[in-house]
């Protein structure tokens, strides 16, 4: 599980943020205080907004914590926080999370709800590489079971009186959406921000080239670097790759990043995705192009004397299962959390094409 946590996404109506003590108003007004809200739900009306920006101090001081996810639903026609969207329960053994979520009874029959609720769910099966995504509610809701129809759940059953709600003892219907349902075809597309740094202004971009970089043997391979700079002090795992130099094609740039990071010949499978992610403290937007690619044979590196003076790269050979574990010891740092924020979902990605690739061919 990449615990990524709660990040800012948008879509075409929406902007699903993180909240702040300043939506409180807009909170009390547009939910914790109308009952039409709050009907099957398990918390009670809000007696006035000082209550709520009680509530929302908790909550805001939740999100240094990467496995916290809780989304403010903001509407972009005109501005205002109208909804809230979260995972109310996270089961990592299983990779599996539970989904809550209400709006304001002025927007509902929009389609907005199930607009968030698709975008959460790419996020927790992309980014932070679930399994399983489920929500529960009342019988008697039918809105909110029609919500988990709409983004493709499935109606798994119901238990009787096994959950209790403003309306009391209650039957729950469960949906879910398992990772091998989804109807994933194309290029990965991830956009991720930098929550370690606060943003200020964004100077320049960086178009990089990057590689998913495995053998026949099930063997994945990443650079090892050692860095002390104005990020801190770290160790980290990362995929080999780099700047694509102006003119370059991106075919090019992978096999040249390789060769030199590596030493490795290799044969570009395809194409994983793209992640833009930032990097708040040297104001840059990268661009990461991420290829699947087998390795052929391995010779001589050429690196580039920072990557031996600054980073003392070196090559880390791990299994799948290794370099998911390496990533999530290297959150321990800033700089660590940014990537394996950003590569853990290609890793994933790239694993499940591999699989993909072998059951083709046995």
């Amino acid at each position: 599980m990449n615990k990524a946590g709660t990040q800012t996404i948008e879509t075409e109506r929406l902007i699903l943020r993180r909240f702040t003590i300043d939506d409180a108003e807009d909170m009390y007004d547009n939910w914790t205080s109308h009952s039409a809200v709050n009907k099957f739900l398990t918390w009670p009306l809000h007696p006035n907004v000082d209550f709520t920006r009680s509530l929302l101090e908790g909550w805001v001081a939740r999100y240094e914590d990467g496995d916290y996810f809780n989304w403010a639903i903001k509407l972009k026609e005109n501005g205002s926080v109208i909804g809230n969207i979260s995972a109310v329960e996270i089961n990592e053994k299983i990779e599996a999370a539970e989904i809550g979520y209400c709006m304001c009874e002025d927007y509902w029959g929009r389609g907005l709800m199930p607009e968030a609720l698709k975008a959460v769910m790419d996020y927790l099966f992309d980014v932070v590489g679930l399994n399983r995504v489920g929500a529960r509610h009342d019988v008697h809701n039918e809105k909110s079971g029609r919500v988990m129809d709409k983004v493709g759940m499935k109606r798994e059953g119901i238990l009787r009186d096994a959950a209790k709600n403003n309306q009391g003892i209650h039957d729950i219907e469960w949906h879910s959406m398992v990772r091998r349902e989804r109807n994933v075809s194309g290029e990965l597309s991830l956009k991720l921000e930098d929550v370690e740094w606060p943003f200020t202004f964004t100077d320049h971009d960086r178009n990089i080239a990057r590689g998913i970089v495995f053998d026949d043997a099930g063997n994945f391979y990443f650079v090892r670097a050692e860095r002390d700079d104005d990020f801190g002090r770290a160790t980290l795992i990362e995929t080999a790759g780099g700047g694509v130099e102006p003119g370059e094609e991106l075919g090019a740039a992978i096999k040249r990043e390789l060769k030199e990071e590596l030493g490795a010949e290799v044969e570009v499978i395809c194409k994983i995705g793209v992640v833009s992610d930032y990097y708040n403290l040297i104001h840059r937007h990268n661009i990461n192009n991420y290829f699947l690619c087998r390795a052929v044979s391995f010779g001589e590196k050429h690196l580039m004397p920072d990557e031996i003076e600054d980073f003392h790269l070196s090559t880390l050979k791990l299994s799948y299962d290794e370099a998911m574990a390496e990533y999530e010891l290297r959150r321990e740092t800033s700089i660590g959390r940014l990537i394996a924020n950003r590569e853990m979902p290609i890793l994933k990605r790239a694993h499940e094409i591999i699989s993909g690739l072998e059951q083709k061919n046995a």
